[in-house]
């Protein structure tokens, strides 16, 4: 049975063969409308300031977040995403899979190259998922979209198959360039000098400062005429965290295209400034969630009364309150992981425990957990997750939880998870291509996150989510992750709190670009592969 990935936004009802005329097609990379319009230019630079960067330059040993991490741009894989985040050919023009869905066979493009010359091969590729898979080098979230590998196979130079445990209708959305990325074998040390093969190269890094990244000269990809892709010669990342100093680079003309503004900004921003620059609303990039740890302290299981407590958490959460405060009325309160802009929408699950501070003290009284000691902790990194988390901090100690609240860098947060040293967490996830990546990681009791930070168990929603795993047709499979959220809304090991959208703004100049669906900058057919200065 033949497999294909071109028809839908994120799965496919029918799978058959991913052909070689769809990747003749895709190679074209139809540039987006405005580009189209007028002859692009080659050459020029484009600083692009953006929310974070990399603690390192080793793509295996840390995700690198493809909406705010322009080291993203030098990197690729297997399978790549367009602007709707379909799952499209990449470095494999094709892939098929057998009746079963648990062999997957993958045919690699011709004249593919890593950065320093090398042909990328079907033995290279089994090379970077044997190093991704290794607990020591690959980054927990990256190894958590390989634990379906079984087996690698290298069938000949051109096509390397994989063995998986089970049945998977998702396994390609997982083998998209984030974050499975592929880089040379012969790569000398990727933490000084990281060679990878996407449509720029690694230059130069200095951390919290620039990335500097050329066009990579024999990237595959061309435009409608047969141009060449990328067309910019030069992209420097300029991570700025403070979403003011961002804005800042922007208006002073230090940097020509920003990912993201503070939500005060985005909300002004088009009328103030939309005729001297250009804008892009970018709809969902992740959803807001608030954690409860599960393994220890109140909330875990450890108390037979912890679902009243955590009962009673959820309905001291103003989620109406947040969304005015924190992300001033942009994107959406979220009932669920995606929102209604996404295909995945579970429009029929239930929600929340709705806020009635009154039924939260009452809960909490019936629980003999009034003065209850719990503490609040949320990612430095991001502004938004603070300000929840001060909220929630505020919301949880006027109902009668003894709470405290803590702000602290990432690394020190896993740290704390892994002693279980937090009662909440504010926090995010971004957009998954597939629902797959959200419910194994985070609600399956297998899951890496969940095991890292909440400890959720419900055999019940296992169940449903290797159900779905393997099932081919998407209308199934959304009936199956609608009962899985209504599981956890009733459960509430997290709730779901805000879908987070951003506004990305550049200089008038620049043209061609338009970030995706969901915020990645680099795409097939457009982001950075297809914009350009018209000077």
């Amino acid at each position: 049975m033949s497999h294909d990935q071109r028809g839908s936004a994120f799965g496919r009802r029918q799978f058959i063969k991913a052909s070689s005329a769809l990747a003749g097609a895709s190679a074209l990379g139809l540039a987006p409308l405005a580009a189209r319009a007028q002859t692009p230019k080659r050459g020029g630079e484009l600083r692009f300031a953006t929310r974070t960067d990399g603690a390192r330059l080793d793509t295996h040993r840390q995700f690198v977040y493809w909406t705010s991490n322009a080291l993203a741009a030098t990197t690729y894989g297997l399978l790549d995403i367009d602007q709707q985040l379909n799952v499209k050919p990449g470095v494999a023009e094709s892939w098929e899979a057998n009746k079963t869905l648990d062999v997957y066979t993958f045919k690699i493009r011709r004249g593919m190259e890593y950065h320093n010359g090398r042909s990328i091969d079907a033995e290279s590729v089994k090379w970077n998922f044997e190093r991704i898979m290794d607990p020591k080098i690959g980054a927990a979230f990256t190894r958590s979209a390989t634990v379906e590998i079984k087996e690698i196979k290298v069938l000949d130079k051109e096509t390397v198959q994989f063995v998986l445990k089970g049945p998977s209708a998702v396994f390609p959305s997982n083998m998209v360039y984030y974050p499975c990325n592929l880089m040379a074998p012969d790569s000398e040390n990727p933490d000084t000098n990281p060679i990878g093969c996407g449509p720029f190269k690694y230059k130069s890094w200095k951390r919290f400062d620039t990335t500097v990244m050329e066009r990579f000269e024999n990237w595959w990809e061309t435009d409608a005429q047969g141009n060449q892709l990328p067309y910019i010669d030069t992209l420097v990342g300029l991570p700025r965290k403070e979403d003011a100093v961002r804005l800042t680079t922007l208006r002073a003309g230090e940097s020509q295209l920003i990912d993201n503004m503070a939500f005060t900004d985005a909300a002004e921003f088009p009328e103030k400034y939309g005729e001297e620059f250009n804008y892009w609303d970018v709809p969902h990039i992740g959803t807001a969630w608030i954690g409860f740890n599960m393994k220890n302290g109140v909330f875990s299981y450890d108390n037979p009364d912890a679902l009243l407590v955590r009962q009673a958490a959820a309905h001291a959460i103003d989620h109406q309150a947040i969304h005015e405060a924190v992300f001033n009325e942009r994107g959406a309160i979220a009932k669920g992981f995606y929102s209604e802009k996404s295909p995945w929408y579970s429009a029929e699950a239930s929600s929340w425990p709705e806020y009635d501070p009154d039924k939260s003290r009452a809960l909490l009284k019936k629980a003999k957990a009034e003065g209850a000691r719990i503490q609040v902790v949320s990612r430095q990194a991001y502004a938004y997750m603070q300000q929840t988390g001060e909220l929630v901090h505020a919301m949880l100690s006027e109902v009668g939880f003894n709470a405290s609240y803590e702000v602290q860098p990432n690394a020190m947060l896993i740290q704390r998870y892994k002693k279980n040293d937090h009662s909440v967490d504010s926090t995010a996830s971004s957009y998954r291509l597939d629902p797959d990546s959200w419910f194994t990681r985070i609600v399956h009791s297998n899951g890496s996150e969940n095991k890292l930070r909440i400890g959720y168990k419900n055999p019940e929603a296992d169940k449903l989510i290797d159900q779905a795993r393997a099932e081919p047709e998407q209308a199934r499979r959304l009936e199956l992750y609608t009962e899985v959220e209504n599981i956890v809304n009733r459960d509430v090991p997290f709730i779901y709190s805000h879908y987070v959208s951003m506004l990305e703004a550049g200089v008038k100049t620049l043209k061609g670009y338009q970030p995706s669906f969901a915020g990645p900058f680099s795409y097939q057919g457009g982001g950075i592969r297809t914009a350009w200065f018209d000077t």
